[in-house]
């Protein structure tokens, strides 16, 4: 596997021992001990860990579970607590057991086992700080659908029309949780999605642009160099 890569299904990653470094989509993370990382399809993933690490990987494909809860969206990782500890080593364990077995029971356990422990992680990141900021749904699927409709060019208002809300409340919800307004979110994520296309993909600028809703390829790089102190060309080269 060539590093960094991505991927088109989700990737579970606990490390109960360890220390180094997990990238993904180009912010750094610091891996230690019974920290667990949660990474989706297309995120650009690298990463450097001690050679005495231990742990857990659990990846399956999107069809695996019927949609994502909404409040795992956000989250690259979880510290666990010892009781979160005590409660997923079990099923981890249990799901090494019944890949052995190789009989339609066994995929069956396992399908219901990955949904049991996505609805008890959903469950730990209602609990995390990050989420307790505001009505988390509503941030979420605000979230969700900018990652939905990321090749739009859409407007502050489509958004908030499509939410139910003013544009006033639209504000407030993403100051309130990412101390941001819309319009930068939404940007931010254009430029997570180009980071994506220039360093897996021969598509050229302005396809690039063009692809992500913006109508003038200029304009695009202007923007990308303010998010990132490197043109488009200089990030690609990089």
């Amino acid at each position: 596997m060539d590093w960094p890569h991505r991927h088109d299904f989700y990737s579970l990653v606990w490390f109960t021992k360890s220390s180094g470094i997990n990238v993904i989509d180009f912010e750094e993370y610091e891996i230690k001990p019974n920290r667990l990382f949660f990474m989706h399809p297309k995120q650009v993933h690298n990463w450097s860990y001690s050679k005495e690490s231990k742990g857990y990987i659990l990846v399956f494909a999107k069809h695996f579970t019927k949609e994502l809860p909404l409040e795992l969206m956000n989250i690259a990782f979880f510290d666990l607590k010892q009781k979160n500890i005590l409660l997923l080593k079990p099923l981890f364990e249990n799901l090494i057991e019944e890949s052995k077995l190789n009989d339609n029971l066994g995929e069956k356990s396992i399908i219901s086992g990955i949904n049991y422990l996505l609805l008890h992680l959903t469950r730990m990141a209602s609990d995390l700080e990050f989420n307790k900021k505001t009505k988390p749904t509503t941030i979420l699927e605000f979230s969700k659908l900018v990652a939905d409709t990321i090749s739009k060019n859409l407007t502050v208002k489509d958004y908030a029309d499509h939410l139910h809300l003013t544009v006033d409340k639209l504000n407030e919800i993403c100051k309130d949780s990412y101390g941001q307004n819309p319009k930068n979110i939404i940007l931010e994520k254009k430029i997570t999605e180009a980071k994506r296309l220039l360093y897996f993909t021969n598509l050229s600028i302005k396809e690039i642009a063009f692809g992500l809703g913006f109508k003038d390829s200029s304009y695009f790089s202007r923007i990308f160099k303010q998010k990132t102190n490197l043109s488009p060309s200089e990030f690609k080269s990089t």
